[in-house]
Order: structure tokens, then C-alpha cells, then sequence
């Protein structure tokens, strides 16, 4: 059963407002119904297509929205003007003073592999709900430079790359707000990525993939994981405490939100606790969360995640991390001048040096990070020694015992 406790919050600083991204997921890799997309044309047919998941090519995550207004229209007669949207809204209407940057990665693929008969792009945001829209207009180097024909207004224009490759563009978006004579009150109310297929020659269209949105700002509501304070080291039968420094990101207090806490292993969900929680706007707090005692070997991964409503940023919502299972540790040196142990980390094969005390016999063994010998050999007086067997990257212990004397100690082995 999960605890559930309500904690007073005692904020540790107080800090400068940090940025958040405000597009709710920027890899599209999840959430991805809060991605609209859009296809429409001025023509009587419409031959754009859009899609919010594009397995096809991504320049950093696990997944690229695109556009496609590469198909010609049947009828080389009538103007067509297709469109190919993705867009989202925010979780509220933002300022123009709570905005910052916005970046953005996209790829090109020109109609017939011609650059000459690409059309246009356009990366923008909805002002005012929606009254009017101000953004950045990619062209074909041959188009010309567009009118700003209200309610769009252009604040940036460049030519499309000339090549396949990703690029990546930023931009200082609130500069260019005000520098366009938006007033600094306005709001933003959703952000679009819109890709234009237009039949009149020689401009024909594209395919663009999009991915690595990042519109930084200022967040009202948004609550997260900063860092996990607590180790990555489990061992049988001892406890092990869930820690994690939380923070509101946002300027308004967050007067109840959940902390979550969980520990998989390969069988499933091995633990789990909850906290309710409050923090005042722009402060951190440490959360500790009930013990967890590891009862057999295994992979086991820590998260810690915060659950609220309304969130203007899910990037900073979960962290986690491994946690390395271990039936064997290092040990506290209580005669340093007995025995002495140096195992040289990093290395194949696994060497250590080693000295005992008036030539007595010892043993040296090598355990895995669970407590299972792999080898042993006997040694005498001092010396340095390899170990034969074939070890994959991992974490690995070496025990030197003679008579009543044992001295433990890590090794970490990388290929």
C-alpha cells in the first residue's frame, strides 16, 4: 500500500526564475496528441500531407514530425496552394514578455531533388488568440520576399538551406516580437510549423522533417525533478532511501502536486511511494522518500517524477537513473599498514598490486558486483597480478585475505 503524506514545504533559496521549454514535448517522442497537424489547400483537391510521427529520418530523438507538399495537383490550370501544419497550444496564453528563444531543426527534401522548385516554410506563432501571426518565412531562392499581408506578419526571412542536410536555426524570439511592434502584452497562444506546396512554376513544393522544438520561456505553473541526490548502489538486505531535489519552475505557488517514486526491475514494479507536496513560486525542496531493502540480484532502475495540473513544461517532470546491485562491497580500512590492495580500474585484464605482511599466504578473489567469485589464486609477499578470465564493462571486486586480515576493493572495467 502507498503511503501517502502531505509535507509542509520549507523552501532551501530562493533563485532566479529559470527558462523552461513551453512546447510540451520538443522530441515528439511523447504526448504526442497535443501535436495537431493540419492539411488543407486552396485548390479542388488537396495533396498535402502531414504527420506528427515520421519514422522515416529524425535528427536526435526517437521519432520527426513532417510535412509533405511535394504531389503536383492534377490540374496544371488552376493555382494551388497547399498546406501542411503541425501546431500546439500552450497549457495557458503566454506573454510576449514571458517568451525567450525558440530553435528548431529541420531537413529538406526538394520536389524532383530540385531546391530550384521548392516553395516555402513557415515557423510561427498564433497572437492574440489567433487575430494575427507573426513568425519566420523560409523560401526557395528564387522566390521572392513576402508582403506582410495582415493577419501574418513576417519577422525573419531567409532562403531554404540548399542541401538535405538538418540545420538548425535560433532565434532570440522575444527581440524579434518587439522589434517588429508587437506590444510585449500580447499573448501567444499556440505555435505552428507550416510547410507550403504551391503550383506555379517552377515552384512546386517539399517534404521537411521537423524535430528538436525548443521554445524556451518563462513558466507560470511547472513543477519538476532538478537532480536525484540519492546513490546508485543497492545491497541485500540494506535499506536504501529515494532522495531527489525537486523545484518549482514557475512563478506561482504549486499548492498540492504528487512526487512520485519508483524502482523496476526486470519482474516489473519492485517499489513505489508517493508524496504530497507544496512549494512556493521560483524555490527547491528535498524530497526522501520510504526505504527500499533489495531482497535478490538484479537490474533495477530508480525514477522520480511530479505529477500536476495545470504543467507548462513536461521536459523537467521525470529523472531516472541506474541503480548498480551489489552482494559484496568495499570494505572500511582498519590496518592500513597490514595488507595493502591497488586495483587498477579501466584495464583488460583486471591487474592489481598487492602486499602482505612477513610472506604470509593469501588469496586474491575477483567477485562480480552481485557476490560471485570468479576466480581465486594464492599469493605470497608482494606483488602485482592479472586476472585470466574474460570480463565484460562492468563493476567488479577484488578481496585479498590472509589469516584474519581481508581488505576489499572496487574495480571498474570499461571496453
Amino acid at each position: 500500500m502507498k503511503r501517502f503524506l502531505f509535507l509542509a514545504s520549507l523552501p532551501l533559496i530562493l533563485f532566479a526564475l529559470e527558462r523552461v521549454n513551453l512546447i510540451k514535448d520538443h522530441s515528439f517522442e511523447k504526448d504526442s496528441e497535443l501535436w495537431q497537424v493540419y492539411a488543407g489547400g486552396d485548390g479542388n483537391q488537396d495533396s498535402a500531407i502531414v504527420n506528427r510521427h515520421d519514422f522515416e529520418n529524425a535528427h536526435s530523438g526517437s521519432y520527426s514530425a513532417s510535412s509533405d507538399t511535394r504531389k503536383l495537383p492534377g490540374n496544371y490550370w488552376v493555382f494551388y496552394d497547399d498546406s501542411a501544419m503541425v501546431m500546439q497550444g500552450f497549457c495557458g496564453r503566454k506573454l510576449v514578455l514571458d517568451i525567450d528563444s525558440l530553435t528548431i531543426s529541420y531537413s529538406i527534401i526538394p520536389v524532383e531533388d530540385n531546391f530550384f522548385r521548392s516553395a516555402a516554410i513557415f515557423i510561427a506563432v498564433y497572437l492574440n488568440a489567433g487575430n494575427s501571426i507573426a513568425g519566420y518565412y523560409h523560401k526557395g531562392s528564387t522566390l521572392g520576399d513576402p508582403t506582410s499581408i495582415p493577419p501574418r506578419r513576417y519577422i525573419g526571412v531567409d532562403d531554404l538551406p540548399s542541401d538535405t542536410n538538418w540545420c538548425t536555426f535560433s532565434w532570440n524570439l522575444k527581440a524579434d516580437l518587439l522589434n517588429a511592434g508587437i506590444s510585449s502584452s500580447a499573448s501567444l497562444d499556440s505555435f505552428l510549423i507550416m510547410g507550403w506546396g504551391i503550383y506555379w512554376p517552377p515552384w512546386k513544393g517539399q517534404k521537411i522533417y521537423w524535430d528538436d522544438i525548443r521554445l524556451m520561456g518563462y513558466a507560470d505553473y511547472d513543477v519538476g525533478v532538478k537532480e536525484i541526490l540519492s546513490g546508485d548502489s543497492l545491497r541485500e538486505g540494506h535499506p536504501y532511501t529515494p532522495e531527489a531535489r525537486i523545484k518549482n519552475f514557475g512563478r506561482e505557488p504549486a499548492d498540492s502536486f504528487l512526487v512520485i517514486a519508483e524502482i523496476w526491475d526486470t519482474s516489473g514494479l519492485a517499489y513505489s511511494d508517493t508524496l504530497l507536496w507544496s512549494l512556493e513560486g521560483d524555490t527547491e525542496d528535498i524530497a526522501s522518500f520510504a526505504d527500499f531493502t533489495p531482497d535478490h540480484p538484479a537490474p533495477y532502475i530508480l525514477t522520480i517524477r511530479t505529477v500536476m495540473e495545470p504543467d507548462e513544461c513536461d521536459e523537467d517532470d521525470e529523472l531516472s537513473k541506474f541503480l548498480i546491485y551489489t552482494g559484496i562491497a568495499e570494505e572500511p580500512v582498519t590496518h592500513p599498514d597490514a595488507i595493502t590492495l591497488d586495483v587498477r580500474s579501466f584495464t583488460d585484464p583486471l591487474r592489481v598490486s598487492y602486499a602482505l605482511p612477513y610472506a604470509e599466504p593469501g588469496t586474491l578473489t575477483l567477485y562480480d558486483a552481485a557476490g560471485r567469485r570468479i576466480e581465486r589464486m594464492t599469493v605470497r609477499e608482494s606483488g602485482e597480478k592479472s586476472f585470466s578470465a574474460s570480463l565484460p564493462s562492468g563493476v567488479y571486486f577484488v578481496r585479498l585475505e590472509s589469516a584474519d586480515l581481508t581488505l576489499t576493493r572496487k574495480a571498474v572495467l570499461l571496453r
